[in-house]
């Protein structure tokens, strides 16, 4: 598989123990808000695990961002966003997305630049803000009688550091 070749820890740790088909995150803005996520395909008997790799590594995120997993997750969006323009109807439709979030078309020029000026403090203080220690939303369908329930997520959404 993928696992040494993927941007993430999580997705790594993922493919390493095989345990989903697929995975990916996903990421919507819109003018007064967003929505950021998780997607995995995942054999029942793995959700289990596939949680806890996935719980541990978003909350990771608070607390431990290396500075090559910036770069590294940096050259990834890029590389994805300029692959997203290959055609004119994706073009147009990423133009209508700008125009809706930010009133004007970006040239990816001032969009990699902004990508740049993220820092790993920007990195923990939105996992801190959004992530850790936060009420959560869980969406699944299938055999999902290994998914822990609500309480476990949540009880995961934090780390104790003394």
């Amino acid at each position: 598989g993928l696992g040494r070749n993927v941007a993430t820890k999580m997705c790594q740790e993922v493919a390493m123990n095989q345990l989903a088909h697929s995975i990916n995150t996903f990421n919507t803005c819109y003018k007064d808000t967003g929505l950021f996520g998780i997607y995995a395909v995942a054999p029942d008997n793995m959700l289990d695990d596939l949680m806890w790799y996935v719980t541990g590594n978003l909350v990771r995120l608070a607390h431990n961002v290396s500075d090559e997993e910036m770069e590294r997750a940096k050259t990834t969006l890029k590389a994805s966003m300029l692959m997203g323009l290959d055609g004119s109807s994706n073009v147009a439709e990423d133009i209508g997305r700008q125009m809706l979030t930010y009133g004007r078309r970006m040239t990816p020029a001032e969009i990699f630049s902004r990508i740049d000026a993220i820092t790993a403090a920007d990195i923990k203080a939105t996992g801190a803000k959004f992530i850790n220690d936060q009420d959560h939303a869980l969406a699944a369908v299938g055999g999902i009688h290994e998914l822990p329930d609500y309480n476990w997520i949540r009880r995961h959404s934090y780390w104790l550091r003394y």
